[in-house]
C-alpha cells in the first residue's frame, strides 16, 4: 500500500468509452471543502501540539466569558489580540514548510479548472499551475520535499495521479464525472510523510460556450 506509487494500483493508459473529462469548469464553492480552513487547523493543531502557541482555552457554552468583562481568557480569545492563537496562525501564514505541502500542494487553487484530454496526453490547468501528465505512465518527479515517483492513468471511469514522495507523503487526485456529466469532481487525498492523513472534495460546474449575440446598434 506504501510502496511507490502503490496507492492508487494498476492504472490505465486507455479511457473509458464515453468518457470525456475535455472542458472548463467553474468551482461550486457551496458543494466543496475549504482547504485554507484544513490548513490552518492542521497549522493551529501542530503549534498547539509542538509547544510553539498556547492552546486556545476550552469553552463551554455556560462558561464562556463575555468580551469587555476583564477576563484574561477573554482577551485571550479576541482575534485581535496578538497573543490569541488566530493572530498567530495568521503571522505564520505565508511561511510555508515545504514538508507540508502534501496535498495542498496539488490541490487547483483558481475557480476555473481547463481540462484537455486527449489520447497521449491530460492536461489539467487552472490560474496557478498547468500540468501535463501521459495516461499509464510512470515517471520522477520534483516536489517540494525532493524526488517522488509519479504514475497518472485511468482506473474506471476516473483519471488518477499518484504521487508517492520519497521523503514525504502520497497524494493521489481523482478527477471523474458526475453522474448527468455536468459537473467534475475531484477527490485529493494524501496520507504520510510529515502530513496527517487528509480527503478534500472539490466539485466544478461545467462552463458552457457563451452564446453568440447580434450586435445591438439601438
Amino acid at each position: 500500500m506504501l510502496s511507490a506509487c502503490g496507492g492508487a494500483g494498476r492504472l490505465s493508459a486507455d479511457a473509458p468509452a464515453g468518457v470525456d473529462l475535455d472542458g472548463t469548469w467553474k468551482l461550486n464553492r457551496g458543494l466543496s471543502d475549504d482547504p485554507e480552513q484544513l490548513w490552518e487547523k492542521f497549522r493551529l493543531q501542530r503549534a498547539i501540539r509542538n509547544g510553539d502557541i498556547p492552546a486556545p482555552p476550552r469553552q463551554r457554552s455556560d462558561t464562556m466569558p463575555r468580551r469587555g468583562a476583564g477576563s484574561d481568557a477573554a482577551a485571550t480569545e479576541d482575534p485581535n489580540s496578538p497573543q490569541s492563537a488566530e493572530s498567530q496562525a495568521a503571522a505564520n501564514r505565508s511561511h510555508l514548510d515545504p514538508y507540508d505541502m502534501g496535498v495542498f500542494g496539488t490541490i487547483p487553487r483558481g475557480d476555473l479548472v481547463t481540462i484537455k484530454q486527449k489520447p497521449d496526453e491530460m492536461y489539467i490547468a487552472d490560474s496557478l499551475a498547468d500540468r501535463s501528465f501521459t495516461p499509464g505512465s510512470q515517471s520522477v518527479v520534483s516536489v517540494p520535499e525532493g524526488v517522488a515517483d509519479q504514475h497518472s492513468g485511468w482506473k474506471s471511469k476516473e483519471y488518477v495521479i499518484d504521487v508517492k514522495a520519497n521523503a514525504g507523503p502520497e497524494t493521489v487526485e481523482r478527477y471523474h464525472l458526475s453522474a448527468d456529466g455536468k459537473q467534475l469532481l475531484a477527490e485529493i487525498q494524501s496520507h504520510g510523510g510529515n502530513m496527517p492523513n487528509m480527503k478534500i472534495k472539490r466539485v466544478y460546474d461545467r462552463v458552457g460556450s457563451a452564446p453568440s449575440v447580434a450586435p445591438n446598434n439601438d
